[in-house]
């Protein structure tokens, strides 16, 4: 998948173009994918990026997520004042024509665009003949309660820990990807040896405490998000994961946690030996949970 940050590159020959913020990439979102997956052209996500704003998927785990989708090019801009200035015909001229090369457009049905958000599908498509592409646009996605599906429900849900409710938006389990560190080797000591990941600060997280997961879809596990009180203060935001069954060596390497179940919330205890009395407990209920 090639990938383009800013306004700045070559132009593209020929695509086929979805657009929007796509966090979290639901389902709704899918539809739009699938789309342009499916055209006789590269497909093209255009998507923005919020400085400063906390995402169902960081930065880097959607581009794999696109990736993994079928996407072929990936266009990141900058959400700045500037870009979102520009008038609706010149970025439909200038930008999604002549620098993306558009040959179709795909969006959902309330997607605006332009100075003062004064573009929309009318606007893309009285523009169409024009410049040459053609429109699919797609009504917005709802779900078995007849709510339509949005990152912001999706978002609300993840805060919430409701991680079922994320699912049935997301079609997939939320996950955090990650490469695992060197952390402070407490659960080698403990006879409970972890891979620790530090989740970017642009990853938004459920609830602290202790999940059962599954990693690289492969091992369940049981995993701690927080900041681990009990052995100290300022430690940073981490993930720290007890793989069943694995003794290999995962240190700078790349794993995905995928969250199955809320076990319980963080706590901080008065005594190591009462913390591994703890993860004794949370092992068991994870194994029942993934039933291993």
């Amino acid at each position: 998948m090639l990938v383009y940050r800013g306004t700045e590159f070559d132009r593209i020959d020929k695509s086929a173009v979805t657009i929007g913020k796509f966090d979290g990439i639901h389902l709704g979102h899918l539809s739009l994918v699938e789309e342009v997956v499916g055209s006789s052209y590269p497909a093209l996500m255009l998507t923005f990026l919020f400085e400063g704003q906390k995402s169902i998927y960081s930065d880097e785990e959607k581009k794999k997520l696109a990736e993994s989708l079928g996407i072929d090019i990936y266009v990141e801009v900058p959400a700045t004042r500037e870009f979102f200035s520009i008038e609706p015909e010149e970025f439909i001229e200038t930008f999604l024509c002549e620098k993306l090369g558009a040959r179709m457009v795909v969006v959902g049905s309330d997607f605006q665009f332009g100075k003062d958000r004064t573009g929309d599908v009318n606007t893309l498509e009285k523009f169409s003949g024009k410049h040459g592409y053609e429109l699919v646009t797609k009504e917005k996605l709802k779900d078995t309660e007849d709510k339509i599906i949005s990152s912001t429900r999706v978002r609300d849900y993840l805060i919430k820990g409701e991680l079922d409710r994320v699912e049935e938006l997301l079609g997939r389990k939320y996950s955090i990807t990650g490469t695992v560190t060197d952390g402070m080797r407490l659960g080698r000591k403990i006879d409970v040896p972890t891979a620790n990941v530090i989740p970017t600060d642009d990853k938004l997280l459920p609830p602290f405490g202790v999940y059962a997961v599954s990693v690289d879809g492969r091992y369940g596990g049981v995993a701690n998000i927080g900041i681990k009180p009990t052995v100290g203060s300022g430690n940073p935001i981490g993930v720290e994961v007890n793989i069943f069954d694995f003794d290999g060596d995962l240190y700078n390497k790349e794993i995905k946690i995928d969250l199955i179940e809320f076990i319980r919330g963080e706590k901080k205890f008065d005594s190591i030996d009462m913390l591994k009395k703890q993860i004794e407990k949370d092992t068991e209920k994870a194994k029942d949970i993934l039933k291993l």
